[in-house]
């Protein structure tokens, strides 16, 4: 990718992963956050300006709000859609929860599901597209 990539970061919490790839050598030619935390997408930013990135920024709130619609609009501004990130709220899975483990059904662990939704939407519109 000498032009860099496209990414789609969901549930980015402070950036592990996008600070990963930059650290790799990966140039970020945009990279779409989606955290619901405003603390933790301004993490994000600052991490993006002392960095001095090159690419485009665009912060997202809600991975919910990810539409067929919304994606559609933001793959004609940015294009095809590289490669996606995240890591799904853990909250009601983790062993140090002891009062409300609920598994993948629990309120915040559910986002979870979310993930391979915004994956299918993302796949139909570049094969709509005829992105290779």
């Amino acid at each position: 990718y000498p032009d860099g990539i496209v990414v789609l970061s969901l549930f980015s919490g402070i950036g592990g992963g996008e600070v990963a790839l930059h650290k790799i050598g990966l140039f970020l030619k945009v990279l779409v956050v989606v955290e619901i935390n405003a603390k933790l997408r301004a993490v994000i930013w600052s991490w993006w300006k002392k960095t001095l990135q090159k690419g485009e920024l665009i912060l997202k709130e809600d991975v919910k709000e990810l539409t067929y619609e919304t994606l559609s609009g933001l793959m004609d501004k940015v294009g095809k859609i590289d490669l996606i990130i995240g890591g799904s709220p853990c909250n009601n899975l983790s062993g140090n929860n002891r009062v409300s483990r609920f598994g993948l059904s629990g309120k915040e662990s559910n986002l979870f599901f979310e993930f391979p939704r915004i994956l299918n939407i993302v796949q139909q519109i570049m094969r709509e597209r005829c992105y290779t």
